[in-house]
């Protein structure tokens, strides 16, 4: 078999390719957005004094990270209608995929919350800051530096895992890709087609993420690493 360049650039410039890369990367950005805000939540809930919700953490991480995602997917969009639970192919996509990557997020979280010295926050609450703003102004611009590259790599793998919603019939990349094969047969070039795109937004996602750590080592973020106490003061007052 000839691999055939005409049906390959054919394909590559069609705007239905370049639509459904545009819903993946929609995707991926809703459900790793979902992941970082659960998976925050998550790992204040690990570091907690109380045990309770240290257990929730770890049970919530424990099934969510032992399962696969394809697994959880089926029974969110298959499963749960039996119980009288009807979710639309997004609602189960981004509740499958923002809850699978949380798990793995609480733990990049608490570890870069973890990185940071424990002086910092006893420093910020003897100036009378509450837990939580402590945190938020002390504890995470710090751990930022930490988080940001396990972070990257967590997003370029949701942009690749987003091809799981394909079963559950959501118009993203890899299933557009399998109706064109269905169309012409053109088995090799269309799947080259796809792998040119997910190349396209993995590369451009390496800029952004290079730059972001270039910002929190060198930008505002290290500058208020020089002094962060201070600059926490600067905020209460």
């Amino acid at each position: 078999m000839i691999f055939s360049f005409e049906v390959f650039a054919e394909y590559l410039g069609q705007s239905r390719f370049a639509i459904a890369a545009g819903v993946t990367l929609l995707i991926a950005i809703a459900a790793q957005t979902i992941g970082v805000l659960i998976g925050l939540v998550l790992a204040l809930f690990s570091l907690s004094r109380f045990s309770a919700l240290r257990w929730i953490a770890a049970t919530y991480i424990w099934i969510w990270c032992s399962t696969p995602p394809l697994v959880q997917l089926f029974l969110l969009f298959f499963g749960l209608p039996q119980l009288g639970i009807r979710l639309s192919p997004i609602e189960a996509g981004l509740i499958g995929l923002g809850f699978h990557a949380a798990s793995y997020m609480a733990e990049i979280i608490r570890a870069g919350i973890q990185s940071v010295d424990t002086d910092q926050m006893q420093a910020a609450r003897a100036m009378g800051f509450s837990r939580l703003r402590a945190m938020r102004y002390v504890i995470l611009p710090q751990a930022l530096r930490v988080i940001l590259p396990p972070f990257g790599n967590e997003f370029a793998s949701m942009m690749r895992t987003s091809s799981l919603l394909s079963v559950i019939s959501i118009e993203e990349l890899l299933r557009v890709t399998r109706i064109a094969i269905n169309e012409t047969y053109q088995v090799i070039e269309l799947y080259s087609v796809a792998a040119v795109y997910y190349l396209a937004m993995y590369t451009m996602w390496i800029v952004v993420q290079a730059w972001l750590e270039r910002v929190a080592t060198r930008g505002s973020v290290a500058r208020n690493l020089g002094n962060p106490i201070a600059d926490a003061e600067h905020v209460r007052g």
